[in-house]
């Protein structure tokens, strides 16, 4: 039941990175002159510091990937048909995905891009049909809590008030189902095949917790907890409203 849970939570949390974009984000291609492209990177550099964690207070750096039903996917390429099947059910990737990445990047110490691309190959995230990314910048860490999530598998008790800014938005359809998928999204229109789209993001701050688990006597992996994100004030535990995301590394 828990990992069901778990599971669930994860698609609502990919929804929710989806919403965002709704409601406000190999081959050549032409890109085109950008709003903001300076600000929006993909390539990890930088750290983020302060964030509290199972060995104490510790640092954000590199590339976390999405964990689906507790597993660690290689690459963070999600290749499960049903996973894929359930998170197109839920309208957050293109209908043609048949493989898909969730990732965030951190990008200096105070940025971090959200990243989402669907592939249309066979189980090896290798033919790239689009992305869409959301840079955030103005990273602000603040004090350590305490959150209600007891007993709420896999979400920890323990987190980090963090607030950012949402500062561009990035898209590319390679397939033209793809490049429907990203036209569909509220304030995102002229997306043309084969082009790379940039624009200014929504400007809104957000407040969300945040959380390591570097425990590696019992995983080798970095555990990365992301809760809801929200413009009212920080969540007081991970599962709240939209949900949130758990990432590894």
């Amino acid at each position: 039941m828990k990992k069901i849970i778990f599971w669930l939570a994860l698609i609502v949390g990919i929804i929710a990175v989806i919403g965002a974009c709704k409601k406000s984000d190999d081959s050549t291609a032409t890109t085109t002159t950008a709003a903001c492209s300076s600000s929006l990177s993909t390539t990890a550099s930088g750290t983020l510091t302060g964030m509290t964690s199972t060995m104490g207070v510790d640092n954000m750096t590199g590339t976390y990937s999405m964990s689906w039903y507790g597993a660690t996917p290689t690459a963070g390429c999600i290749d499960n048909g049903t996973a894929v099947a359930a998170i197109i059910g839920y309208n957050a990737i293109p209908s043609d995905s048949i493989n898909m990445k969730f990732q965030i990047i951190v990008t200096s110490s105070t940025s971090f891009t959200d990243l989402i691309t669907y592939y249309s190959d066979n189980n090896s995230c290798n033919t790239v049909s689009g992305y869409h990314a959301t840079s955030y910048t103005n990273v602000t860490v603040g004090d350590n809590v305490t959150t209600d999530n007891t007993n709420a598998d896999p979400w920890p008790t323990y987190g980090t008030k963090v607030s950012y800014k949402d500062t561009c938005f990035m898209a590319k359809g390679v397939t033209d189902t793809a490049t429907a998928f990203i036209n569909a999204m509220s304030n995102v229109s002229g997306a043309v095949t084969g082009t790379e789209l940039n624009k200014s993001g929504s400007g809104y701050t957000y407040y969300n917790i945040m959380a390591l688990n570097d425990n590696h006597s019992v995983d080798t992996n970095d555990w990365f907890y992301l809760g809801p994100k929200l413009t009212t004030g920080y969540p007081d535990n991970y599962s709240v409203g939209d949900g949130g995301d758990v990432m590894f590394q």
